[in-house]
């Protein structure tokens, strides 16, 4: 039952954007689960949040909260001593976006336009969920005169890369 709140949760909530949409939305799926799921406990089932990830085991388990900031901190470590300068944080929407990134990656064929502020840490978590997952980046470089020649330029030597 916690995979089908979990799984409720990443198909409509993940593409809201104000927190009264999410809120009206993590309610709906609770009704939804009361009145389908009468047998279970429902406030062990849907208490929040809700993680589910294949991190801590062969297989996809809902973990805690504290057991993936231990797993993602050892991760992290490493990473920024190999890729970056200073280290990084992990707090709540760090876990929500590394866990949505890595759901995203990790299906066939899987991609993501990830759209915000620049420096709000969407490359840098690209860049560390798919080291976790042994998966290689592309990031296009644009420059003052990047144009369409450039793109398909990059689509070109990229392409052969993505099979």
């Amino acid at each position: 039952m916690g995979i089908w709140a979990h799984q409720a949760f990443r198909l409509f909530s993940d593409r809201l954007v104000e927190d009264d949409e999410i809120e009206w939305c993590s309610k709906k799926i609770d009704d939804v689960a009361r009145e389908m799921f009468a047998a279970i406990d429902h406030d062990e089932v849907l208490a929040k949040p809700i993680f589910y990830s294949t991190w801590l085991s062969k297989d996809t388990r809902r973990v805690t909260r504290d057991d993936l900031k231990t797993f993602l901190a050892a991760r992290l470590k490493v990473f920024y001593e190999e890729e970056l300068d200073v280290p990084l944080v992990i707090f709540d929407q760090v876990l929500d976006h590394v866990l949505r990134i890595d759901r995203v990656l990790c299906q066939p064929m899987g991609h993501c336009l990830l759209v915000g502020d620049s420096g709000a840490g969407k490359t840098v978590l690209s860049k560390f969920v798919s080291r976790i997952n042994g998966l290689q980046i592309f990031q296009i470089k644009v420059h003052l005169r990047y144009g369409i020649e450039d793109l398909n330029e990059d689509l070109r030597s990229m392409m052969p890369r993505a099979q």
